[in-house]
């Protein structure tokens, strides 16, 4: 591979065809009731749904002649960004009471029957069943509680048609979300005699120090901690920039984990710079940079890229790397472990090199949260939602689905390491006393006071990172409004 991976270039799941596809020898009642309704791509032959009308879409979703297990995957993981869960129930529902076109024959009736009014009804069900077992995320209130009576309603009256036996799995699917039972799509390992690397703990425990504790074990300790919070992200905070909206009067927050992650990832990087500058002297500030060069390799070796990249971060802010007389004596050896991290985050390449290296990365692994809100955001502000002729650009959804996709291939697999309470408070309680960015640079300064070059640059260091600009570069599309 030559280039960096764009949102545009990444795959989706193989799409598997059923059924007999129209042509020009289908009977006119067989054919789809929407065609134009979807405009198409073609490519090498295979055609995908490049755009369409919310009922030429839903439509597809459901048709009689095949099925698309991609564009269904897509459509479930994106539709909150064009519709509504109770609209989209409503055109299943429609889909699902379809009926026969006037003037058939006897015969005719049969036919269609038979190869289509059938099919779509056992679609719809099996779409219900998989949207409610895999792609739920409505809130816990009112609103959704009416929504599942609606649904098994629906499901109780469409048992004793006969033509769709998987109504009772639907029915039993809806009443595990009506008792508000967590499904998932993948089942976590269990933690129950599970060989977990023994815990690496200071001889004081009462009194934790930063540098007395195993670099190896803050790194596992702070992976749990930003494990939690990575798994927990909804599908539906992927899109349309949630995470940079503020909730309306009464609503829920959009994207309440995602901006907690971006809050940790900010503390976490805050950290890291107020430890190195809390030391008046020089020599121990070395030894902070030295001790939180050895966590942030520990992490990257863990496949914990998140914090990794957070503590480079933390390492680069510019009142820590404008400290020239304390980076001149960190060792050529901790610059030498320095220097792979780094270059792991390289912005060069459109982060080519993290790109690769998550590409080839098997779960458990905690990717940093920031490149992909950066490949959503560019999806979002560089492609319009609708097309000039008012239909969803689905084009514009299956890009965002595959970078949801992506974020949820790492949700499921935790990292076997035993929680310690100890030193998880520790932590936590460092991050949440970490220094604002004013305040570290008020203190660099009265560490090690400007130099002429500062002072001939108006007082501001030349900012250069010690990492690669990754956590300036993002911080736009990460922001929180």
């Amino acid at each position: 591979m030559s280039q960096a991976v764009r949102p545009s270039d990444q795959g989706s799941p193989e799409t598997i065809i059923a059924g007999q596809p129209i042509t020009e020898e289908t009977p006119w009642f067989l054919r789809t009731d929407h065609e134009a309704e979807v405009l198409y791509d073609t490519e090498n032959g295979v055609s995908t749904v490049k755009a369409g009308r919310l009922s030429g879409l839903v439509e597809y979703l459901t048709r009689h002649d095949q099925l698309d297990t991609s564009f269904n995957h897509d459509f479930l993981l994106t539709y909150r960004s064009f519709t509504s869960s109770a609209e989209l129930f409503e055109m299943l529902v429609q889909r699902f009471n379809i009926e026969p076109p006037a003037g058939l024959t006897h015969a005719e009736l049969q036919v269609w029957t038979q190869q289509k009014q059938k099919l779509i009804r056992i679609r719809v069900i099996n779409i219900l069943k998989r949207w409610l077992e895999q792609f739920w995320v409505e809130p816990d209130d009112e609103t959704t509680e009416i929504l599942l009576d609606k649904i098994r309603t629906f499901a109780e009256a469409s048992v004793p048609t006969g033509q769709t036996p998987a109504s009772q799995a639907l029915l039993a699917v809806i009443e595990q979300r009506r008792r508000k039972e967590g499904m998932t799509t993948s089942p976590r390992v269990s933690m129950h005699n599970v060989n977990m690397p023994a815990p690496l703990l200071p001889k004081k425990m009462k009194k934790l120090k930063l540098v007395e504790i195993n670099p190896i074990e803050i790194a596992r300790q702070l992976t749990l901690i930003e494990f939690q919070l990575y798994s927990k992200i909804r599908l539906d905070e992927c899109l349309n920039k949630a995470w940079q909206k503020k909730a309306d009067a009464g609503a829920r927050e959009p994207a309440p984990n995602i901006r907690a992650l971006i809050h940790h990832s900010n503390q976490l990087a805050n950290w890291v710079g107020g430890m190195i500058l809390a030391k008046d002297d020089l020599k121990k500030r070395v030894r902070v940079i030295k001790h939180f060069v050895e966590v942030a390799d520990a992490c990257r070796s863990m496949k914990n890229y998140s914090t990794a990249i957070s503590i480079i971060s933390g390492l680069g802010t510019a009142p820590v790397y404008r400290l020239g007389r304390t980076w001149s004596q960190v060792s050529e050896r901790t610059c030498a472990v320095l220097e792979p991290v780094r270059q792991l985050v390289a912005s060069t390449k459109n982060f080519y090199e993290y790109r690769e290296t998550l590409r080839l990365a098997n779960p458990p692994c905690i990717p940093f949260l920031g490149v992909y809100l950066m490949d959503l955001t560019f999806i979002e502000d560089g492609n319009p939602s609708l097309t000039p002729s008012g239909m969803v650009n689905f084009s514009k959804r299956r890009k965002a689905a595959a970078v949801i996709r992506d974020i949820q291939r790492f949700q499921t697999s935790p990292f076997l390491f035993k929680p310690v309470p100890e030193l998880q408070e520790f932590i936590v309680g460092n991050l949440q006393a970490a220094r604002d960015v004013n305040e570290m640079h008020e203190r660099s300064l009265q560490l090690e006071p400007r130099t002429p070059q500062e002072e001939n640059n108006g007082g501001e260091v030349p900012y250069v990172s010690t990492g690669s600009h990754m956590s300036a570069f993002l911080m736009a599309s990460m922001a929180m409004r």
